[in-house]
Formats: structure tokens, C-alpha cells, sequence
């Protein structure tokens, strides 16, 4: 049967909520259980192999758990017991046959996964994991039985890592598969994949009381993407996805904590409140950072021809400094090498390439961190709080006096205070756009600043090169008669443009080129200002207020005659 789809072209895979390489990575948990606490390399023996075998068996149901009542998320079965043999310096171990359902009713027919895990000093773990090489997908029909949707391969495969046992968690992880592909039963519709990576490499962090806190890369790439429609014709092709992150001073003892409490509470039904999960999350780390890039799109739509192209896409972000007083945040993005057929506007102003960075600077942390406490603690009340009772009459005295504000809106304002206090800015610090004809630039910033009508100061100065002598270009010849067949997004364009042009200051820049130059400013009485004029009353602020409702007018008195 062919792949459902959202369409009649693009196929959606059924394979939604579970991934080869993050099974092997639960599993390589499941191992991690296992650890006995010594020092010196623990001797491979059938004593070990025992006590393994235990573990794995009560272990997989915990880790892997089976349908729920409600039948939401994924819900796994295990079809008989673990095996475990001593080998030399290492274990072999054969996992019980797995499969794994979604609450939409599609199977995964996943086989035995088979384990080695190598003994190594100081609780560590050497392990790695063989997945199946074909793993069968099936969804239910409308007669509520399995029908073959696809099928998973993996050609091939190398998943190592390292655990460790007393900080339950992987340190080092070193993936690679190739080969991969999702191919629809009836041969209508692929995803392809010729390679896919990730790494991690954590170490602890010097000076740390008793290595809890670790730092360190971790990376993901995947390279030739290519996906078929239902007529096998190639509608998306990425050479290339990479991803790499860092960990700045991770407590892994405060992920053990959080993890324990989230099994305590699914084993009694429950969910965690906010009182046991905000202590545990203070402090969880110091900072992460993050990179994204993609690069060589292509895609067609097989509907209209519709081509677009991409040489590259990328993205940044970084937390900093989570852990002390004042902490940053920056994020960034940045596109070239874009063309659209056919371009829904000219061609000379479409986009060639296209930068931004924004930033967080000098944000209070314990303020934020308490004024995100007392926001989840109103929510928590608030749902909580039982229902008014019916025909239940009001309280005179609790009418008369003022409403008292909203807890919520009280910390937004201790958080605004604190921000203003510590100076805290949004900057922005490079936009850039650059299109054929035209190009732009613009920087600026905003300051907390609580006193404020609208809670912030500051502006932004942007630079346009390239207007006048478009706005030129585009209009029509002296004597010319109107083109009844001219193209209305060109002429809504020019119309944009024109208004632009107006707006800005005339000026010339180092080259000696006409830029048009825009100075924004909100000040702390509450005015938007452009080049030095107040634009408020353009952007509302001198809106007439509505009109007062006035009380109908009583009828005249009769008088006596």
C-alpha cells in the first residue's frame, strides 16, 4: 500500500516517534544499570553474566515500557528473555525480540538487538549496539488488521559509547550509520539517506567537588538526503544537514534526581508539580550552545514545477552564564544562495543572501528564575482553585474594594524591576539583506528600563542603498501608456519601494552611493520617532478616544398652571 500522505505527492513516513539511533541510545542506558561500584576492572564471569541478565530483565520494562491504558505515545513489547555470555573481556548479550507501537496504530517490527558490554575501570562502561538490519513498519487498515507500509534499512552501522555508572549517563557516544532508507511496501515513495553520525565526548569539568559538573561537544550530521514521491520522482534532495552543540557545566547528579522523580511519579500516575521539579532544575547547568547548517537544497513541486534552491542555511544559539549572577543569550541566522522558479517578484530583489544576530545581555538570573517560579506556582493555583459556587452572591465589601493584581502580573513587574536594575539589553546586532538591486543594513538595541511607558528605551539605525536608483529603473518611460498586462506584484512592489524612499534620509556613504538612512527611537515618555519626528499619532497613539456613553436625558418636570 502506498505511504499516507497529506498530499497526493509528498509521502509521510509512518516512522514518527521512534529513530534507530535513539533506540540504541536508550539502550545504551539500559546497560549503564548495571554497575557495580568498584574501582578496579570487574572480572567478566557467569556470575556477572547473571547478574546482567537480571538487570536487563527488569530493566527493559522500565526503560521501554509497554502500552498504556490510553494508548498514548509509544508503547514497546518484549517477546521473551535477555541472554547474556562472558567472552573474553566483554559480554555478549541478545536482547528479547522488540516491537514498538504508536497510538495511531503503526508497528514497528524491530527484531533482536544484540549488546556488547566490556567492564573497563572507575565504573565505566565500554558498550555497543547491532541494530537489525531490516526493521518492517506496518498500519492498521480500516479492518483494524496490520497491512505492510514499509520498510526500514540499515546498511550499515557502528554505535559505540561509554557509561558511566555512577553519574548514569553517556559520556562519550560515536555513532555511525550509512545506507539508510525508508522504502514504501508497494515500492511507491523512498527516503534515503546515505549517511548519518553523532557524537559526544563529556569530561569533567576542573575543580568540580566530585566531577558532578561536566562539559563538553556533541554532534550530529547527515549527508545526501534524498526523497521520492509516489511516481518515484525526486522532489527533495539536502546534501547535507550537520548540527553540533556544547555543554557548559552540566550537573549530571541533578539529571539523575530529575530522571528518578519522573519514574517515581509515572509509577504512581502522577505528574511532577512544580515545588519538586524548579529545586532540581536550578542550577541544572551553566550554559548550552548550539549550530545548525544545511546546505544544497533542492526541491520541486511535482504539482506545478515549482523550483527552489538553497546553498546554504544556518543557524546559531547560546546560553551563557546560567549559573552566575548575569547570564547572555545570543541567537543567529544566516541564508544564501536562494532562487525560486518562477520568482514571485522580480528577480532583481530577490534575495541573494540574508544575516542576522540578535542578543541578550546581562539578564538577572535568580529574579528571572524566581519570577518564572511564582508564574508555574499562580498556574498551579489557579488549576487547582475548586469552581465558584452556584447561586453563590457576592461580597459587598470584597466588591467595593479594588481587585488585587493578578500574582502573575505581580512577578512580570518584580522581573521588569530587576531587568531594569541590571541595565538588561536586546540588541540587534546585524541584519543584513543583499538582493541584486538593493541592499540593507540595520543595528540597534533596547533597554529594560521600568519607568517607561512601554517598559523599554532605545532604537535602531538602518542603512538602504540602492532606492533611488530602483525606484528609477521601475518607473515608467515619459509618454509611455499604462501596460494593462504589467505584473501587479512589481507595481505593489515599486509602490513599497516609493514609500521607502520617502521616508528615509538621503545621504551618501563612504563610497560616495545613495543610501537612505532610518533612525528609530522609542523614548521613555512613550514616542516613536523616525529621523527626529514624532510618528505616534501615525502608528495610533493620536487616535481619537472612543466616545463616553451618556445617561438618556430625564423628561421635563410638569409645571403647575
Amino acid at each position: 500500500m502506498p505511504l499516507r500522505s497529506c498530499s497526493s505527492s509528498l509521502p509521510v513516513l509512518p516512522v514518527r516517534s521512534l529513530r534507530p539511533a535513539l533506540l540504541a541510545g536508550g539502550l545504551l542506558a539500559l546497560v549503564g544499570a548495571w554497575s557495580p561500584s568498584q574501582a578496579a576492572v570487574p572480572a567478566v564471569d557467569d556470575a556477572g553474566a547473571r547478574s546482567l541478565a537480571a538487570t536487563l530483565k527488569s530493566g527493559l520494562a522500565r526503560w521501554f515500557p509497554p502500552p498504556t491504558e490510553d494508548n498514548e505515545g509509544v508503547g514497546f513489547q518484549w517477546e521473551g528473555e535477555p541472554t547474556v555470555k562472558p567472552s573474553g573481556d566483554h559480554y555478549e548479550v541478545a536482547l528479547p525480540s522488540l516491537s514498538a507501537e504508536d497510538a495511531e496504530g503503526t508497528l514497528f517490527d524491530i527484531g533482536t538487538i544484540l549488546l556488547t558490554v566490556t567492564p573497563k575501570d572507575e565504573g565505566l562502561y565500554g558498550v555497543s549496539v547491532t541494530l537489525p538490519s531490516a526493521l518492517k513498519v506496518q498500519n492498521l487498515d480500516e479492518n483494524d488488521e496490520y497491512t505492510d507500509a514499509a520498510t526500514i534499512g540499515i546498511g550499515k552501522q557502528a554505535i559505540t559509547g561509554t557509561w558511566s555508572g555512577a553519574m548514569e549517563t553517556m559520556l562519550t557516544l560515536d555513532a555511525a550509520l550509512g545506507d539508510l532508507s525508508v522504502t514504501a511496501a508497494d515500492g511507491k515513495g523512498k527516503v534515503a539517506v546515505s549517511t548519518l553520525t553523532m557524537v559526544q565526548d563529556l569530561k569533567p569539568e576542573p575543580g568540580s567537588a566530585g566531577n558532578t559538573l561536566w562539559s563538553g561537544p556533541a554532534a550530529f550530521a547527515l549527508g545526501n538526503l534524498s526523497v521520492l514521491d509516489e511516481k518515484n520522482r525526486e522532489m527533495l534532495k539536502i546534501g547535507g544537514i550537520a548540527a553540533e552543540g556544547g555543554y557548559n557545566r552540566i550537573d549530571l547528579t541533578k539529571i539523575i534526581a530529575l530522571q528518578r522523580l519522573s519514574e517515581q511519579a509515572a509509577a504512581k500516575g502522577t505528574v511532577p508539580t512544580s515545588g519538586e521539579l524548579l529545586p532540581m532544575m536550578k542550577g541544572l547547568f551553566g550554559g548550552l550552545t548550539g549550530k545548525m547548517s544545511l546546505t544544497n537544497l533542492a526541491a520541486v513541486s511535482p504539482e506545478d514545477g515549482t523550483k527552489v534552491t538553497l546553498g546554504r542555511f544556518a543557524f546559531q544559539m547560546g546560553l551563557l552564564d546560567l549559573d552566575q549572577a548575569l547570564s547572555n543569550a545570543s541567537f543567529g541566522m544566516e541564508a544564501s544562495g536562494f532562487a525560486m522558479t518562477p520568482s514571485p517578484i522580480p528577480a532583481d530583489f530577490s534575495p541573494r543572501k540574508l544575516e542576522m544576530k540578535l542578543s541578550l545581555a546581562k539578564v538577572p538570573n535568580a529574579a528571572l528564575w524566581s519570577t518564572f517560579t511564582d508564574l508555574a506556582k499562580a498556574v498551579e493555583a489557579e488549576e487547582e482553585a475548586p469552581p465558584p459556587k452556584k447561586g453563590a452572591k457576592p461580597n459587598a465589601k470584597a466588591a467595593k474594594a479594588p481587585p488585587a493584581p493578578p500574582p502573575a502580573e505581580l512577578a512580570m513587574q518584580r522581573a521588569m524591576a530587576a531587568m531594569s536594575e541590571a541595565g538588561t539589553e536586546m540588541r540587534l546586532d546585524l541584519l543584513t539583506i543583499d538582493t541584486p538591486a538593493t541592499a540593507g543594513t540595520a543595528t540597534g538595541a533596547l533597554a529594560v528600563a521600568a519607568p517607561a511607558a512601554f517598559g523599554v528605551t532605545g532604537g535602531a539605525t538602518v542603512l538602504l542603498r540602492g532606492i533611488d536608483a530602483a525606484v528609477k529603473a521601475m518607473q515608467p518611460k515619459p509618454g509611455a501608456k499604462p501596460d494593462p498586462n504589467a505584473d501587479p506584484n512589481a507595481q505593489s512592489l515599486m509602490a513599497g519601494l516609493a514609500m521607502l524612499q520617502a521616508l528615509g534620509q538621503a545621504g551618501k556613504d563612504d563610497s560616495g552611493a545613495d543610501v537612505r538612512s532610518y533612525k528609530f527611537e522609542v523614548t521613555e515618555a512613550g514616542q516613536f520617532m523616525l529621523n527626529g519626528a514624532d510618528m505616534t499619532p501615525l502608528l495610533g497613539g493620536g487616535a481619537e478616544a472612543a466616545p463616553v456613553e451618556q445617561p438618556p436625558a430625564e423628561p421635563p418636570k410638569k409645571t403647575k398652571k
